[in-house]
């Protein structure tokens, strides 16, 4: 099992709680950095899947933030703290939140990630809790 240095959303890997109404969105940070496998950002709230940002960390493993909008693309390097998406309402949602989860090294592409959760391969997993 992988754990985390810190918890996933403290300074420098947290969501903002800063709001405007020309940023009403919760920002969502790099926990840890690497490389951004694949995002999908064409998901709406009550679509089957929701958005995400994958990124493969220096461990080769994946770590997959779902319910977010990516502000990151494919190959693109992240450090701890970049920021990757914000908060935002696609799939099953009736409120917003995250959900973390770490996969074993694969191809880290959005219909891999979908595969395993399919067949329940995430062996470590996280919802942040509603705000």
């Amino acid at each position: 099992m992988h754990t985390y240095e810190h918890a996933p959303f403290q300074k420098g890997r947290r969501v903002t709680t800063e709001f405007s109404k020309k940023h009403a969105a919760r920002d969502i940070f790099a926990i840890e950095g690497g490389t951004v496998t694949d995002t999908e950002d064409s998901m709406s709230q009550g679509d089957d899947r929701a958005n995400m940002v994958i990124i493969r960390g220096p461990d080769t493993l994946l770590t997959v933030y779902a319910h977010v909008d990516p502000s990151v693309a494919a190959n693109q390097a992240v450090k701890i703290g970049d920021k990757i998406g914000d908060v935002d309402l696609s799939g099953d949602s009736s409120g917003s939140h995250v959900h973390l989860a770490r996969l074993p090294s694969g191809t880290g592409t959005v219909d891999d990630v979908l595969e395993r959760q399919d067949r329940g391969l995430f062996y470590q997993f996280k919802s942040l809790r509603p705000w």
